[in-house]
């Protein structure tokens, strides 16, 4: 006798909230440490704003996310390659993280599809020459109060969908 069961739904991660339509997963304000590991593989949208989160690592992310939400953490560290993967995100909020004061020329490598990108209210003293390569989608970017003393005269150049830029 076969016994048909359905598909079991991915679980929620502990202390968050999630959404079947869009496949969304809220976090915020838990006090995190860390980005929870039991992440629906479905997830397109990822709020994890107001904790306490320092690193992000390559591999953390599901590829299927449109929106990620990282802002008002304890952000320092974000290691090359994190968001390589992340083909589809759209949107992308590192802002209001008062200890990154640097990010690595890759950091933002391989999101053709991202369109609005924070890192406004960052301690960031300067951004290396390549950061925004191939950022070709990009329409809104966020830089304003950090510690930004110059910027490279071609830093804007691959960004020609960009509207709107705020310092």
């Amino acid at each position: 006798m076969l016994l048909a069961l359905p598909p079991v739904a991915p679980s929620c991660p502990m202390l968050c909230t999630c959404y079947s339509s869009p496949p969304t997963v809220s976090c915020q304000a838990n006090n995190f440490s860390s980005v929870p590991l039991s992440l629906p593989p479905s997830t397109q949208r990822l709020f994890l704003q107001n904790n306490l989160i320092r690193t992000l690592r390559p591999g953390t992310f599901g590829p299927n996310l449109l929106t990620l939400w990282l802002f008002s953490n304890n952000l320092s560290t974000i290691y090359p390659g994190t968001f390589r993967h992340l083909q589809a995100l759209e949107e992308l909020d590192l802002g209001d993280n008062r200890h990154l004061r640097s990010l690595e020329p890759d950091t933002f490598q391989g999101l053709e599809r991202l369109q609005s990108l924070h890192l406004y209210r960052c301690q960031l003293s300067s951004l290396p020459g390549n950061i925004f390569r191939g950022l070709v989608s990009l329409q809104y970017l966020y830089l304003q109060e950090n510690s930004l003393l110059h910027l490279q005269d071609d830093l804007f150049a691959d960004l020609a969908n960009l509207s709107h830029l705020f310092l």
